[in-house]
């Protein structure tokens, strides 16, 4: 019994030390004019294996399993996100379902969905991490337009080394 505690909690250990969690995410709007958004909701799921991007019928209760978390709305609401050539820091209870959410291996895709017409455009979404990797996300066709007609969009992401 004491062999399978030990055990059990090397296990235990492991899995914590590996997993890493999403300190930030950075947004870089386009810089031509109409690229930023006023309204609707920007979606994101934030995956690290390709089936759990698709899991919707579990978006609306921010349960993804262990291999992708949800935010609902990407929106910093102390100030106006998403203008023309800006960046937008998200952190904290911004990050939502993704907020405190361990990941165990890296992040490999993100799923953006935007629930209006009003478009946004956008270069590029950065994830930090507890551990200190960064992952960058965008399309080598940047830039990347977000709306009703072309969501969701599916992006890659590429760990940075630096």
């Amino acid at each position: 019994m004491k062999t399978l505690f030990l055990v059990c909690f090397a296990v235990t250990v492991i899995s914590v030390i590996e997993s890493k969690t999403i300190t930030r995410i950075v947004t870089k709007t386009s810089d031509f004019r109409g690229a930023g958004t006023e309204r609707g909701a920007s979606y994101l799921v934030v995956a690290n294996d390709w089936p759990a991007l698709f899991q919707e019928s579990n978006m609306k209760t921010c349960s993804l399993g262990n291999s992708a978390c949800f935010i609902y709305d990407l929106d910093d609401t102390s100030r106006n996100d998403r203008e023309q050539g800006k960046l937008d820091f998200f952190q904290g209870t911004q990050l939502m379902g993704c907020n405190n959410f361990r990941f165990s291996s890296d992040v490999e895709f993100i799923r953006v969905t935007k629930d209006t017409e009003d478009d946004w455009t956008f270069d590029w979404i950065y994830l930090e991490f507890s551990d200190f990797t960064h992952v960058y996300c965008g399309l080598q066709t940047a830039p990347n337009t977000i709306n009703t007609t072309t969501s969701p969009l599916t992006i890659m992401c590429k760990n940075q080394v630096y």
